[in-house]
């Protein structure tokens, strides 16, 4: 049985129900990071794998790229695009919270910041592979009905005729 064939791939709110919790997890995360950048540059140097000069670039640039790859990404523009930034991002912070979980660490992830604390090991990993699970449908399922971008090429489309 070919899975595209089947009738869950097709379902255009399947999709939209992936993109709205993904997205805003992002969403959420992010906005908790701005509020205090300076707790999550502790946060990211609790990790101990980072150069220093690095950390507040990181602290300042990573939850803004989180927001608007998160309201992209729920709104559906660049669907795709923002899909493979978001696994990406997920990777990164997996591979630091296995180092870290690995060493013996006992830190906050610094993924919700002030917002939850949350420690680094196996319910992190599993909450980021289940996102990532709805990220690998997303791309190999693409349907953009209800998304922005959709709605704005079929107004044109719409106009054209």
């Amino acid at each position: 049985m070919n899975i595209k064939n089947t009738k869950i791939p097709k379902n255009e709110y399947i999709n939209l129900v992936i993109r709205i919790i993904v997205g805003f997890v992002f969403i959420i995360t992010g906005i908790s990071k701005i509020v205090e950048p300076a707790q999550f540059a502790r946060e990211i140097t609790n990790y101990d794998m980072m150069f220093l000069p690095l950390i507040n670039l990181m602290a300042i640039i990573l939850p803004w790229l989180e927001i608007v790859t998160g309201f992209l990404f729920v709104f559906g523009v660049r669907i795709k695009a923002n899909t493979i930034l978001l696994a990406a991002m997920i990777l990164m912070f997996n591979f630091a919270i296995t180092v870290a979980w690995a060493r013996g660490l006992d830190i906050n992830c610094g993924c919700y910041s002030n917002v939850a604390e949350q420690t680094v090991g196996f319910a992190k990993l599993a909450e980021n592979f289940a996102m990532l699970i709805g990220l690998a449908f997303v791309f190999l399922f693409p349907n953009n009905k209800l998304s922005l971008e959709y709605f704005v090429l079929s107004e044109s489309r719409i106009k054209q005729i």
